[in-house]
């Protein structure tokens, strides 16, 4: 009777274990770290020196911090369609991986040459138009995104980790050329009117 009685007192303990030890996670101990999936830095195959060298258009990042996030990384994707051309990013901050599956980085500068992405090529609600540091640009309602159109260039600001798209306007007010003369209280200059409804790429 009493060993019967000293396993079920055994047996007790260890669940009453098991749930503090749930408890304890919930509170952020190592396993609710581990529920949260593992922090990522982004890597690039790029680099700010290499960007500043990059003659092939304009290029634009927020500065070395951005929204209260470092620049990671910088990343140079070169393709072929619609005509050869390189797209540059500059990632900012880490993600959570869960599962070991992929994850965006909060905050993504995206630039192209302005013969890949423009505002006449897509159909542009008139809620999301508006003008960003004197150029046009398009306010996304559904995703944390805004794109801006200056000359020979398209700036797309990626801020999924961000809490509010008011903080989009503030990285894009933050501007500042790469491979160009651009402080962040000047305008971004303005694509010709004569560009017409497409941009050929050359």
């Amino acid at each position: 009777m009493l060993r019967s009685t000293g396993v079920i007192l055994v047996l007790a303990l260890a669940v009453l274990g098991a749930l503090s030890a749930k408890r304890a996670g919930r509170d952020g101990d190592p396993i609710d770290a581990a529920d949260r999936g593992q922090l990522v830095r982004p890597r690039g195959n790029s680099s700010l020196p290499q960007a500043r060298a990059f003659r092939g258009f304009p290029l634009y990042f927020p500065g070395e911090t951005a929204a209260g996030r470092k620049l990671e990384a910088v990343l140079r994707t070169d393709r072929t369609a619609p005509a050869p051309h390189s797209e540059f990013s500059f990632l900012y901050g880490g993600c959570r991986s869960i599962g070991g599956q992929g994850c965006r980085p909060p905050l993504e500068i995206l630039v192209w040459p302005a013969c890949y992405r423009y505002e006449t090529r897509y159909s542009i609600p008139t809620g999301e138009r508006t003008v960003v540091r004197g150029v046009p640009a398009r306010l996304s309602r559904k995703f944390r995104r805004l794109e801006l159109y200056p000359a020979d260039a398209t700036i797309v600001i990626n801020g999924d980790g961000l809490q509010r798209r008011a903080q989009l306007l503030q990285v894009a007010r933050r501007l500042r050329g790469v491979n160009v003369l651009l402080r962040p209280d000047a305008s971004l200059p303005a694509r010709p009117r004569h560009a017409g409804q497409t941009i050929q790429c050359e």
